[in-house]
């Protein structure tokens, strides 16, 4: 049963780690990577790159983020589903975040980045309509969502990892009372 314990322990930290890596690559390619790709002509004047061109650069970028997005969601699936079913009290609430999670990832890294892809095929002068831009804007609000939801599902999961070896501990530990001296 020790055994058994620490195999699950070495689990929920591979999970935590993975969500974690989700996070930071979130964090990284879109306060990071995007603002300096996007304004990489102040940075290298003799560069002389579009905006157009730097979508394309980011998007490279986010093709390569998908990857991970796409195998993290199938990483909280099988975890969730499987945490969910063995838990002596489960929670919805991390079932319903989680599974928001896993619809956001795949809306973005199956609808977004493709039609952002055929878009940048259609040329310059399509990137800069309308219609573009909303989908951008779309695309850039649901890539925030995707942040706070897996940061709500980290911290979550955290909390009820951390408290079942205390509750595990008081169950265990014999408790003793002290008797008053006369």
């Amino acid at each position: 049963m020790n055994q058994l314990a620490s195999i699950i322990h070495i689990i929920n930290a591979i999970y935590l780690w993975l969500i974690g890596l989700g996070i930071g690559a979130l964090v990284i390619s879109g306060a990071i990577v995007a603002p300096v790709i996007f304004s990489a002509y102040s940075f290298l004047p003799d560069l002389s790159i579009t905006q157009y061109e730097s979508g394309i650069l980011m998007t490279q970028i986010f093709i390569k983020l998908n990857v991970l997005l796409n195998s993290l969601a199938i990483v909280i699936i099988i975890y969730e589903l499987l945490a969910f079913k063995s838990s002596f009290k489960p929670s919805v609430f991390l079932l319903v975040v989680n599974a928001l999670s896993v619809v956001l990832i795949f809306v973005f890294t199956l609808y977004y980045t493709p039609h952002i892809l055929e878009a940048q095929n259609m040329g310059a002068a399509y990137t800069a309509t309308p219609e573009f831009e909303s989908m951008h804007t779309q695309s850039e609000f649901l890539f925030k969502l995707l942040l706070a939801t897996l940061s709500i599902s980290f911290l979550y999961r955290i909390t009820l990892l951390s408290r079942k070896p205390t509750q595990q501990a008081s169950k265990s530990t014999p408790k003793t009372s002290r008797k008053k001296s006369s």
